[in-house]
């Protein structure tokens, strides 16, 4: 069984229900397309009319951080989850291209070796009627 967690936090301010909704569920969502085994890690603060979101992912398959500021909550949370998404899907992408090279190499070994069997009866029946 694999471990994971999320965690949220704020500082600077107190999100209302509605904005704290739907702030989880947005990284809920991050979340789930996150490597299994995940710690998700979602920090948005507020200085000076200004809010900062940033994402940490760290997992065994791979580590993915992103910021972004601005004026508007929805803004920045728009701004950090794509930026977490591009990361995710690069990931993806490659973990899915190593899956389809391995597969690949594993049939043609698969092939290759029913080649051999197929040679090697050859032999064998060569052999016997040589005989």
């Amino acid at each position: 069984m694999e471990i994971s967690e999320m965690t949220m936090s704020y500082q600077g301010f107190q999100p209302s229900d509605f904005t704290r909704s739907y702030l989880e569920q947005t990284m809920a969502e991050l979340y789930n397309e996150s490597p299994n085994g995940s710690f998700f890690q979602a920090a948005f603060s507020r200085q000076n009319h200004i809010f900062k979101a940033r994402i940490r992912i760290n997992s065994a398959n791979g580590h993915f951080f992103a910021v972004a500021s601005g004026k508007k909550l929805k803004d920045v949370t728009h701004k950090v989850a794509f930026q977490i998404r591009k990361q995710l899907g690069k990931w993806k992408s490659l973990r899915f291209n190593k899956r389809l090279a391995k597969q690949s190499f594993t049939e043609l070994i698969n092939e290759l070796k029913k080649e051999s069997q197929s040679l090697q009866e050859s032999n064998n029946q060569f052999s016997a009627n040589a005989s």
